[in-house]
Order: structure tokens, then C-alpha cells, then sequence
């Protein structure tokens, strides 16, 4: 069996492994926000990652498999209004809700000198081209100060990949398999040895990261014809990591691993109908758990605890993100992907007919 024997297999396990990716992150702060240092399983990969790195990593390697089948099956209307309507609408009501409801419980000062201090900026965050913003006077006795929300940077990463994509795909460059390898490929050398002139990334070091599992995701559904789905190649994959750091190669080969791995969980093994009995929160995991884990933090706390606090708290708050908004959100997406499909199909109708001699 090959990765392109399971596309559009609805049975799958994507949503169960963003969310253990997501809970992932979660784990891994607690120990740094905390300051208890870093977490058993990083201690294993440090210096060369930690669990969070590899979580988020494997966010983007789902994505970009995804994103680039997104856009070669659906094409650039309905691409635009789904990836907008899937990122957009959860992080403007994140933002509302840390203005206006972790802030004001959060902030060491009075309420009159929180909105005061113009809290109102943390919205500039909100179009995702940047994330820069931490609320005023929040967290200032944190080991990690001021912090807000220490892991939405990679949001605005995640934007730039769609809009590599939407690039690559507009110009015509996923259409054929050839194409897309150069580009892609091309795109890994300028990474690895030329990233100061990456174009939309490049300003940024922190992107150079997940963009690498990215390319790989996309890389991988490009060759999905190419590539065998077996566990004995997901082990000797997962071998080649230590010795790939041996070589130099780490930044090679543990994203093509963990890409490869996360696939082989999402489609070989047993399926759990997370969607069905729990929702896609993933997403709500990952954007709330940084600043409740700040809230709940006191003097002397240990990790574990901070975590399993934290989980309590950030599950419901996901799952009223996912219900209330980003299910309401995929609903509306669908009926625009529809909507525009059909306009596209009837504007290539009429070209058509307009090409016809006339009678």
C-alpha cells in the first residue's frame, strides 16, 4: 500500500493526533513556565528538540499534506474561504477573550489601569502576520513575565505556508508532479542554506522550523504515488534519527520522520472517531493552554500539577471554541466552497459555449 491508496479516507485519526500534538505543547510548557526546567522526554532530545518542537512540527507536517491536497483537489476560491474561515474566526474570539476576560482576572494592577494601557492592541494580533502583542501588566510575577501566550507565534508561520500554497498552486505549479518537486525541493535548499532570502519567511528565524516540516508534508503528497505505508519503514525511519545527528543531517531527517510517522498513525492505525464523540479541538487546545497555564501557576508548583490544572480548564474552553465557533465556522466554509465552486464551473460553461461557432 502507498499514502495515495488512503486519500480522502474519511476514517481517519488526524483529529486525535493534532489534539495529542496539542496537549503535547501543553506538557512541555508546563515545565518552563514553571520553572521546574524541561520535561523527561525533551531531557531525552535536547539540545537538538524538545516535545514541544516536535508536536508543533508534526501540526505542520499534517497541514502541509493537507493544504496542498486542499488546494489541487478544490481549487484557489474555495482554498481562500477555507483556510481563511478555519484560522481566522477561533483566534479573533481568543483574542477577545484575553482582552476582556483572562486580562482583567489575570492583571496585577487595577482594572482602570488595565484599560488604560491600551489592552485593545493585543487585537493587532488577530490578521496573524505578526504575533507580538502581550497584554499590559499581566503575569509580571510569572516565571515566564508578561507572557501572554507564548505559542500562537507559529499562527502567523502557518498563514505564510497557506500563502505559499495558494503561490504555488495560482501559477500552476502543483499541476504536475515535476514542477511541484523543484519548487518544493528548491524551497528546502534555500532552508537549509540560504534562509535569509526565503521570500515571506525569511526575516524570521523561529519560522525556519515548522516551514521545514511543511515542505515535507507537502513534499510527501506531491509523491504520494512513491510512498509505502509500513511500520518497518516508520522503525528504521525512526533509527535513522540519532544517527542522522551523528551526519549532521537531524534537520533532514527527523521531519521526514516525523511527517512519515504521523501518517502512519493517522491512517494505519485503529480508528477513533474523535470528530463523533469529542469535536476537533486541537486548535482550542493549543491557542488557550499557554495564557490558562500562566493563571494557574502559583510559587512552588510543580509541572505536572500545572499541567493537570491547566488540561481541566483549556478542554472545556476548546470545546466551546469548537462548538460555538469553528464548527459554526466549517458549516459556513462548506456552503461558500460550494457556492463558489459552483460559479466557477458555470463561468467555465460560458466560456465554453462562447467559444462555439456561432450558428
Amino acid at each position: 500500500m502507498v499514502l495515495k491508496d488512503f486519500e480522502n479516507n474519511k476514517n481517519n485519526n488526524f483529529t486525535l493526533v493534532r489534539l495529542l500534538f496539542a496537549w503535547a505543547v501543553l506538557f512541555g510548557h508546563s515545565f518552563p513556565l514553571t520553572a521546574n526546567g524541561s520535561d523527561p522526554l525533551s531531557m531525552l532530545m535536547l539540545p537538538y528538540a524538545w516535545i514541544g518542537s516536535i508536536a508543533v512540527g508534526g501540526f505542520f507536517a499534517i497541514s502541509g499534506y493537507l493544504v496542498t491536497a486542499s488546494f489541487v483537489q478544490r481549487g484557489a476560491a474555495a482554498f481562500i474561504v477555507s483556510r481563511a474561515l478555519r484560522l481566522y474566526p477561533a483566534v479573533i474570539v481568543y483574542c477577545a477573550v484575553a482582552v476582556l476576560v483572562i486580562g482583567p482576572i489575570a492583571t496585577d494592577v487595577p482594572l482602570r489601569e488595565y484599560f488604560a494601557a491600551d489592552p485593545w492592541s493585543y487585537f493587532r494580533n488577530a490578521p496573524l502576520w505578526t504575533w507580538n502583542y502581550n497584554l499590559p501588566y499581566v503575569f509580571t510575577h510569572n516565571p515566564f513575565g508578561g507572557g501572554t501566550n507564548g505559542s500562537s507565534w507559529t499562527l502567523p508561520v502557518e498563514l505564510r505556508c497557506y500563502l505559499l500554497i495558494f503561490a504555488l498552486g495560482f501559477f500552476g505549479v502543483l499541476e504536475a508532479r515535476a514542477r511541484a518537486n523543484i519548487a518544493l525541493l528548491g524551497m528546502l535548499l534555500l532552508l537549509h542554506f540560504d534562509y535569509a532570502n526565503l521570500p515571506i519567511f525569511g526575516k524570521d528565524q523561529h519560522s525556519a522550523e515548522p516551514l521545514n516540516y511543511f515542505l515535507c508534508g507537502a513534499l510527501l503528497w506531491v509523491n504520494r504515488s512513491l510512498v509505502p505505508m509500513n511500520w518497518i519503514l516508520a522503525g528504521i525511519l525512526i533509527l535513522c534519527i540519532p544517527l542522522s545527528i551523528k551526519f549532521g543531517a537531524f534537520g533532514i531527517v527527523c521531519p521526514l520522520c516525523v511527517a512519515y510517522v504521523t501518517y502512519m498513525l493517522a491512517y494505519r492505525s485503529p480508528h477513533i472517531d474523535l470528530d463523533r464523540k469529542l469535536g476537533d479541538i486541537s486548535y482550542g487546545v493549543y491557542i488557550y493552554a499557554w495564557p490558562i497555564q500562566q493563571m494557574v501557576y502559583r510559587p512552588g508548583q510543580s509541572a505536572w500539577l500545572n499541567a493537570v490544572i491547566a488540561t481541566m480548564i483549556v478542554v472545556p474552553l476548546a470545546l466551546l471554541s469548537w462548538y460555538l465557533v469553528e464548527k459554526p465556522a466549517l458549516r459556513l466554509r462548506k456552503k461558500l466552497s460550494i457556492l463558489t465552486q459552483g460559479r466557477a464551473i458555470a463561468v467555465a460553461k460560458a466560456s465554453k459555449s462562447s467559444d462555439l461557432p456561432a450558428s
